[in-house]
């Protein structure tokens, strides 16, 4: 719900978000700087999806601090200036992290946000990296870990969900995701004793989502699939060997890396994710995931964990004691 069919950014409610969420029974929506004008206005969008829903949303936004601040779009919100994670990162002080995530969490909070896409757990290992750079907290991957944690714990105090990202490691591509295939070249043990470090810290301490990046990771996997595709890194290595027992989201699924796949959505899926973000084509893919359980290729039990987890999570954050049946 970025923008409607003639390209306008969606601010308010409308006709056509309703009778998409009649059809399809969404889990969550994610709002871009075009979406957000005033605190007012968002405050009253977040509440309509909310009021048009008989599951409570999980309502998403990008909210790293620095370059990466949807709340500072459009220059009408009286926020925080959080500064890049490589500016928290240089100070070393884990506490600053802390405050930072606390303060946008009573931000987002206030708006009707529950969930942030951060922090970034990428280490910066590539100095030519064009995406990342000064969204790491650091170059070493002890350092970022500590970082992500107190940004986690900041961002959990004022019950916003944290979203680790980019599994297993934006920092050491060349190339953007956004626009094509972007590719690590670390072996497997390399990113375990480097990229992993961070998300291995994040799940010890309980964060609720990992997103997957578009990744392709030829000397650590055999299926030339970007990671968010990826049997091998969601199932067998992120739910696996690392345990995760939260909610596997993807990237964005409408991003240049993907859309060269038939069905983006129902892949990754298949792969081990729980959730689809901005799936390039809602229709197409749901009406897919559904074929694929009603002919067996996934089973309404591997759904159902999914589903559970999901409302789980939901349930535990309190967010069906407002529901009026």
């Amino acid at each position: 719900f970025r923008r409607d069919s003639n390209n306008v950014p969606i601010t308010v409610w409308n006709e056509t978000i309703e009778n998409t969420m009649q059809q399809y029974p969404i889990g969550g929506v994610v709002l871009f700087g075009e979406n957000i004008d005033t605190a007012e206005q968002t405050k009253q969008l977040i509440t309509d999806f909310q009021n048009h829903t008989t599951i409570p949303l999980f309502i998403g936004v990008d909210e790293e601090g620095g370059r990466v601040s949807r709340l500072h779009a459009s220059g009408k919100l009286e926020v925080v200036e959080v500064p890049s994670a490589q500016k928290i990162g240089n100070t070393k002080d884990t506490k600053i992290a802390y405050d930072m995530a606390s303060e946008m969490g009573k931000e987002l909070v206030s708006l009707g946000f529950n969930v942030d896409f951060a922090p970034v757990a990428d280490v910066n290992t590539n100095p030519h990296n064009t995406v990342i750079g000064d969204r790491a907290f650091s170059s070493d991957p002890i350092e970022t870990g500590e970082m992500v944690i107190a940004f986690i714990h900041g961002l959990h105090a004022n019950n916003i969900s944290a979203c680790v990202k980019h599994f297993p490691g934006h920092g050491d591509t060349t190339e953007d995701s956004h626009k094509g295939i972007a590719v690590a070249k670390h072996t497997l043990e390399e990113m375990q004793q480097s990229e992993w470090i961070p998300f291995k810290r994040a799940i010890e301490q309980g964060v609720d989502f990992v997103m997957t990046g578009h990744i392709t990771t030829p000397n650590a996997t055999t299926d030339n699939l970007p990671a968010s595709l990826s049997y091998e890194m969601l199932t067998e290595q992120l739910r696996n060997h690392l345990h995760f027992q939260g909610i596997i989201i993807t990237d964005a699924l409408d991003m240049g890396a993907v859309t060269q796949y038939e069905d983006a959505s129902f892949m990754a899926i298949k792969a081990g994710a729980d959730m689809a973000l901005m799936p390039f084509d809602l229709e197409k893919s749901y009406a897919h995931l559904c074929d694929a359980v009603k002919e067996g290729i996934i089973s309404e039990q591997e759904l159902n964990e999914k589903v559970k987890r999901i409302l789980s999570l939901k349930y535990d954050k309190g967010y069906f004691e407002n529901v009026v049946n």
